[in-house]
C-alpha cells in the first residue's frame, strides 16, 4: 500500500511540474535580398525586430551572451544549429515569397516556464547592453 501511495504521489509531482510549462515558438526566417544576400532573423513574436527589406537595426541583432559580439549566421543550417544548441526543437519548414523574393521559414519550439526561460542564452544587442551597464 505504501508503494502505491508513493507511486501516486510521484506521478502527481511529475504532472504538476509539467503543467507549469508552456510551449513557446520561434520562427527563423531566411530572407534573400539581392543587395545584402541572405539575412537571418529570429522572430519570437513579442516585438517587431526587423524591417523586411532594410537593414536589421543594430540594437536588435543577436549577440553572443558572453561577449556581446554580433552573431552572423552563414546559412539557415547555421541558425538551426544555434537554436538546437540553445535547447529548441525543429518543428516545421516552409517557404514563401514577398515581392518576388524568397523567404525560408523554419519553426522551432521549446517548452519552458516563461518566454524569458525559453530565450535564455539568446539575446539582442540592446538586451546585452542593458544587462551590462
Amino acid at each position: 500500500m505504501k508503494r502505491i501511495l508513493t507511486s501516486i504521489l510521484f506521478l502527481l509531482v511529475i504532472m504538476c511540474s509539467y503543467a507549469q510549462t508552456k510551449r513557446y515558438y520561434c520562427e527563423v526566417k531566411g530572407i534573400e535580398n539581392e543587395h545584402s544576400g541572405l539575412k537571418i532573423i529570429l522572430d519570437f513574436g513579442n516585438q517587431a525586430s526587423y524591417n523586411m527589406w532594410g537593414d536589421l537595426s543594430d540594437k536588435l541583432k543577436f549577440v553572443d551572451e558572453k561577449n556581446g559580439k554580433v552573431i552572423k549566421f552563414n546559412s539557415m543550417v547555421d541558425a538551426a544549429n544555434y537554436m538546437v544548441e540553445k535547447g529548441w526543437q525543429f518543428q516545421q519548414a516552409y517557404s514563401s515569397t514577398y515581392r518576388g523574393n524568397p523567404i525560408i521559414h523554419w519553426i522551432f519550439y521549446k517548452d519552458a516556464k516563461s518566454i524569458e526561460k525559453a530565450k535564455e542564452g539568446i539575446m539582442t544587442k540592446e538586451e546585452y547592453n542593458k544587462s551590462h551597464k
